[in-house]
């Protein structure tokens, strides 16, 4: 019985205590010091300390304190009330929760192949019939830098394919190569002087933004917020942009 009692904040001697007024019925400190061995004091704080608890209640006999147990059905009543209690605090902790989703995830990346770790986490963040926004990106660079570019890219399209997920892409001509299922892609153009060294990609709740460079730069950026924002300024460059 002692780790179901200490469940319910009792300590090894008021669980002792507590089985012994249990025994006792209504009984004297004295006769409570007697039965547990412990001093009078720690008695009395202990006594203290379970009526707190609700655990135990005092009455006066003759003008002198005695104490008893409360019923064993008491602990299904606080059991009951702490579930209560629970189950009011669960709304305000899930508050707390969102909250922290609101927060923001960023990471960096560098080095000649960071484009595979930004495809490697679009294809595991994508969900059936999400649609992928893509900016700026430049196959004939990337085909050149990373001889597997497109073996992810094959990867990355199975995967698309199964689940549905369509994409928008805007880039310059010059930066085009024409390997995209038709199925899966939509790609607008805009001049090439629109375009610099960045590049992004808005999926899920996350932005990719590739730096080209020496090395190159992948900064992944995770908040609803954020990437609601990329995919208004996506959709303004969009209605901009021409299919050929």
């Amino acid at each position: 019985m002692d780790q179901e009692l200490k469940e319910f904040g009792l300590t090894e001697n008021e669980i002792k205590i507590y089985l012994v007024l249990l025994k006792l019925g209504t009984s004297s400190p004295h006769l409570i010091v007697k039965k547990t061995g412990f001093s009078r004091s720690y008695i009395y704080d202990a006594l203290e300390r379970l009526m707190e608890k609700e655990i135990v209640s005092s009455v006066l006999i003759e003008g002198k304190k005695n104490f008893t147990a409360a019923s064993p059905k008491r602990l299904i009543e606080m059991a009951e009330s702490r579930l209560e209690r629970i189950q009011e605090l669960v709304p305000k902790l899930e508050a707390f929760q969102k909250i922290s989703e609101e927060e923001i995830k960023v990471e960096l990346y560098k080095g000649r192949f960071v484009y595979k770790t930004l495809l490697l986490d679009v294809t595991a963040s994508l969900k059936k019939n999400e649609e992928v926004l893509i900016f700026g990106f430049d196959d004939a660079f990337l085909s050149k830098a990373d001889p597997h570019f497109m073996t992810y890219l094959d990867q990355y399209f199975a995967r698309a394919k199964r689940l549905k997920i369509k994409e928008r892409m805007i880039m310059h001509k010059q930066a085009f190569l024409p390997f995209y299922p038709k199925t899966v892609t939509k790609v607008r153009f805009l001049p090439k002087e629109v375009f610099g060294n960045v590049a992004f990609e808005v999926y899920a709740d996350k932005v990719g933004i590739f730096l080209w460079g020496n090395p190159n730069y992948y900064i992944l950026i995770e908040n609803k917020k954020v990437a609601d924002s990329y995919r208004k300024q996506f959709n303004l460059l969009w209605n901009q942009a021409k299919e050929k």
